[in-house]
């Protein structure tokens, strides 16, 4: 396992069960995650398998498409959230823009603009003695302009990019937009922040 205190190696998973993850072959396959993250829209069950099987922290966040009271037994709800895992901080917000009027885990910008300003003020302070805010930032939508489409359901969020401004985490991973294409770009660089998509899965290393 790698030292969380320089290196951690994160299982990232979002959208789409993968039959390799959804067996008993995860164990082996993904032995050496020290963490396993989720960025929406799985059921519950497949993400309990997952930490059961690998015995590695959860941590998640509910996509659009998640009931209202989703939750995964074992696992830690980010959503809207700080949590500080060894040496690491992280911080979740789910959800997609909204795009019904009722709709479940949905936001309009200003909506999750109202999310995340309570945490800045805190966080840019840490970021100004430390160097970052944050370690990892776990949302189900990408940042606005940043592996988003142009569908009402698809856009980004604008706050996400003050966010990532202010607090300079060193990754942001997301889920939301699917990708079939070698040709869509997955990971892109924004303000020293690395912002990886992760459907439907993704193993990264992330040095701190």
């Amino acid at each position: 396992m790698a030292d969380p205190g320089k290196e951690i190696t994160l299982l990232g998973l979002s959208d789409e069960v993968v039959p390799l993850v959804d067996s008993p072959q995860i164990a082996e396959t993904f032995q050496a995650a020290d963490l396993i993250v989720s960025c929406g829209d799985l059921p519950s069950t497949y993400l309990e398998y997952a930490l059961t099987a690998l015995n590695k922290p959860l941590y998640y966040v509910p996509g659009n498409h998640d009931a209202d009271d989703y939750a995964v037994p074992g696992g830690d709800n980010l959503d809207g959230s700080l949590r500080r895992w060894k040496s690491w901080w992280m911080l979740g917000f789910g959800g997609s823009m909204r795009y019904k009027k009722k709709g479940r885990h949905q936001y309009t910008q200003t909506e999750m603009a109202a999310r995340v300003l309570p945490f800045l003020p805190r966080l840019f302070l840490r970021r100004l003695r430390k160097g970052r805010g944050l370690d990892l930032v776990v949302t189900h939508a990408p940042p606005k302009g940043i592996h988003d489409l142009s569908d009402p359901a698809h856009k980004g969020f604008s706050i996400f990019l003050l966010m990532i401004r202010l607090l300079k985490p060193r990754v942001l991973v997301h889920g939301h937009t699917h990708v079939h294409a070698n040709l869509e770009t997955v990971k892109t660089n924004f303000s020293g922040c690395t912002i990886i998509n992760v459907f439907p899965y993704r193993v990264l290393s992330i040095r701190q």
